[in-house]
């Protein structure tokens, strides 16, 4: 994590380090006006303590060769990566900016000397290849007397401080791979408080790698409701809540979850975790002899990096872990404050057409409708049967065609019924002959079996005779074949009583709605209500309901009652048996209400069922 610091001019360098008097590169310093001795403060980057130990360690090593090194610096892109030399020295930054540029792949080394006057320095800048994966210029200012010797020196040793910096990378991928694994296995938790307690664990063993002396505690408290509370701690799975140590941990915690930042209170060491801007968690760490030291900078840097990618992931796993009603909670007060608090005008004009559909649904009332399944019938009907078992020997007319009383409509198939008429008529006579006989010879008994056989023969006779006379189906009135379709089933079997023919007058029509169960006790007689045919979807027709029938039956899978209307007005030029849609007027009620009637009957019914 890259660090700003308040840099100011002639400023000194760290007590442990050997190297002059630097300054960060800060590229369009602003410079004094009128002549105003005043010192500038620029902030920039802090350089990488990497860069500080591997210039400092070159320069060690230059010197040891006996070559004079008076200052050195380093140019790069990247500010972590850039140190600049004294800026007391004015003549060699003018010289370190002339020569630095000269610096190219096919011009690795420039040499140039630190102004004009005899025995003044000499300036030597080389590329060198940064942590970062980027090219960077080191400059070294030297001191006379200069030779070719001195150049090879340091030409050598730059081998040593490419591999020092290849070091510094090295350290920060193995701490990035660690990292990543870290989060691995915390990641693969299954809660937050498991995965909280393998995050505290590995990042405890990992600092007590880094340094192997440490001696210390590590607690994790989380918030909740703006109070720490313990949460896990390393190698512990459970601690005694009122425990003197708890209870001081306890407090370090809350003054650095009120200071929301480090607090360095020997023995204690806090870290609060930030998640937006607001504490989540704090970890807390406690020298266990009374007189150690403060904990090593790596250690500090290990518990800052782990706790920084850790945050995240532990809250939104314990953020995941609340109650349905929790979370409806935290979404309510989420778009509480999003309406009314400042900005999120998408949010407010939201609000506003939401507040405005829920007002035209609660408070506009529209006529509250019944719908139906309707057909038109005529007002009288009346229906041809089969009058006896046989077969269609001829159909004379179809449905949708005007007959008139007496009408033949079709005739049944007749000839089994003449054979019959003629075998009855000869055992008639054959039985009449006997008779006749018997009376001659004065034979009672005769007489009276003879007359019961002409009894019988007649009998069978006429009803025959009858069956011959209904062999041809006939309109019972004037009116329209309303259903009968029977020209495409000539010879086909009919059974006694089979439905034939419905003919229905034509003198004025009624509409019959099939009405469900659910809303039949809404429907009452003198309602009025509209209606729409399927074949003219474009026109309206009204009627008035007359009588609903206590009769249920189920059409189209539906269980309904037939509730009959009559025509308002005149009577439109219909054909019975059109179908379509009729809508029964039963009252008011707002929007919402129409539309989540069925749907609440249903739920109410559901209830009823499961709860009692």
């Amino acid at each position: 994590m890259k660090s700003e610091t308040v840099v100011k001019a002639q400023e000194h360098p760290p007590e442990n380090s050997s190297l002059p008097p630097v300054q960060a590169e800060a590229p369009g310093e602003p410079t004094p006006l009128d002549g105003e001795a005043a010192a500038i403060t620029v902030v920039v980057p802090s350089p990488d303590a990497g860069l500080l130990t591997a210039l400092d360690g070159w320069r060690t090593r230059l010197s040891s060769a006996g070559v004079a090194c008076r200052a050195v610096a380093m140019h790069s892109a990247d500010a972590a990566w850039a140190l600049a030399f004294p800026e007391a020295d004015s003549a060699l930054n003018r010289s370190w900016a002339d020569l630095r540029v000269r610096v190219s792949a096919d011009n690795p080394v420039a040499l140039g000397k630190v102004g004009a006057a005899v025995g003044s320095d000499m300036l030597m800048a080389t590329a060198v290849q940064l942590p970062t994966g980027q090219m960077g210029v080191v400059g070294v200012s030297l001191a006379p007397p200069h030779n070719e010797r001195t150049i090879q020196l340091v030409l050598l040793s730059l081998g040593w401080l490419q591999l020092s910096l290849s070091a510094a990378s090295l350290v920060h991928n193995q701490r990035s791979v660690r990292l990543l694994e870290l989060m691995g296995h915390v990641g693969s938790q299954s809660s937050a408080r498991a995965a909280a307690h393998e995050w505290i664990n590995r990042t405890a063993a990992w600092a007590r790698a880094e340094a192997p002396n440490l001696d210390a505690g590590f607690t994790l408290f989380e918030i909740r409701r703006n109070l720490p509370r313990w949460w896990v701690a390393a190698d512990t799975a459970w601690a005694e809540k009122a425990s003197p140590a708890v209870h001081e941990a306890g407090e370090v915690a809350t003054r650095a979850m009120v200071e929301m930042q480090e607090v360095d209170q020997h023995p204690w060491w806090a870290l609060p975790l930030l998640g937006g801007g607001e504490p989540v968690a704090v970890l807390v760490v406690r020298h266990r002899e009374p007189g150690a030291a403060a904990l090593p900078p790596e250690v500090l840097a290990v518990l800052r990096a782990s706790s920084g990618l850790a945050e995240p992931l532990l809250r939104h796993w314990r953020e995941a872990e609340r109650s349905l009603l929790q979370h409806a909670a935290d979404a309510a007060r989420s778009g509480w404050r999003k309406l009314w608090g400042p900005g999120h005008l998408t949010w407010k004009v939201g609000g506003a057409v939401l507040l405005a559909v829920l007002g035209v649904l609660l408070l506009w009332p529209v006529s509250d409708r019944v719908t139906a399944h309707t057909v038109i019938e005529g007002r009288t009907r009346q229906v041809v049967t089969a009058p006896f078992e046989g077969f269609i020997a001829q159909v004379l007319v179809r449905p949708s065609e005007a007959v008139s009383k007496g009408q033949l409509l079709a005739r049944l198939d007749d000839r089994e019924l003449k054979l019959e008429q003629g075998k009855y008529s000869s055992e008639r006579n054959q039985a009449a002959g006997k008779l006749r006989q018997a009376m001659a010879e004065h034979d009672a008994a005769a007489m009276a079996l003879a007359q019961a056989d002409v009894q019988q023969a007649e009998a069978q006779l006429a009803l025959v005779e009858s069956k011959l006379l209904r062999a041809g189906l006939v309109a019972p009135m004037d009116g329209l074949v309303v259903t009968g379709d029977w020209a495409q089933q000539i010879g086909g079997p009919v059974e006694v009583g089979k439905e034939m023919f419905e003919i229905a007058t034509t003198g004025g029509y009624r509409v019959v709605l099939h009405v469900p169960d659910r809303d039949i006790a809404r429907v009452k007689p003198g309602q009025g209500g509209i209606l729409r045919l399927t074949g003219q979807p474009q026109t309206t027709y009204d009627f008035e309901v007359t009588r609903v029938t206590a009769t249920a039956k189920v059409e189209e899978g539906t269980n309904g009652f037939r509730v009959e209307a009559e025509w308002r007005g005149a009577v439109p030029a219909l054909s019975p048996g059109m179908q379509g849609v009729g809508k029964v007027e039963v009252g008011r009620a707002n929007l919402l209400t129409v539309w989540t009637r069925s749907s609440v009957d249903w739920l109410r019914l559901k209830l009823w069922g499961w709860w009692w």
